[in-house]
């Protein structure tokens, strides 16, 4: 995989904001399935290239802070999202918005598009493996015992 991630300065003449993500997953396509006892499916592997490009057009940028119906609380041990609440009372709420918002808004677009598109990879695969069978199986408890 790669990520290029550009940042837009200050002075407003750089370019906007973006994030280009591509993935690179093998596919594993059964070449030659028969069901003829004694012969071997062949497996070739093949590489699946998926792009996507996320900017301001086709991803809003973060909420760093909690929504305005939400209310501040302590957070459970080990929790370290941003609850709004520290040990000694509440936080001030933090500045939203800017590029700072506006990256973490893709990161978190790339992370939603990387978990479906793997989902459906491993959906797949679960599809064209071959069913475990009960003889295989008894193989495999004689080999423990």
């Amino acid at each position: 995989t790669s990520n290029d991630t550009m940042v837009a300065s200050t002075d407003g003449n750089a370019p906007p904001l973006f994030l280009r993500v591509q993935y690179d997953v093998p596919d594993l396509a059964a070449c030659g399935n028969s069901a003829e006892e004694g012969e071997q499916t062949q497996t070739q592997a093949t590489i699946i290239t998926t792009t996507q490009s996320l900017d301001a057009s086709n991803c809003p940028a973060a909420t760093i802070g909690l929504p305005p119906s939400v209310e501040p609380v302590k957070p459970e041990p080990g929790d370290y999202s941003y609850s709004g609440m520290h040990d000694h009372g509440p936080l001030p709420p933090p500045r939203e918005g800017g590029k700072f918002a506006q990256i973490i808004g893709f990161v978190n677009a790339a992370k939603k598009a990387s978990d479906k598109y793997l989902t459906e990879v491993i959906e797949k695969e679960k599809k064209h493996a071959p069913p475990a069978t009960s003889d295989a199986n008894q193989q495999h408890k004689r080999k423990r015992n």
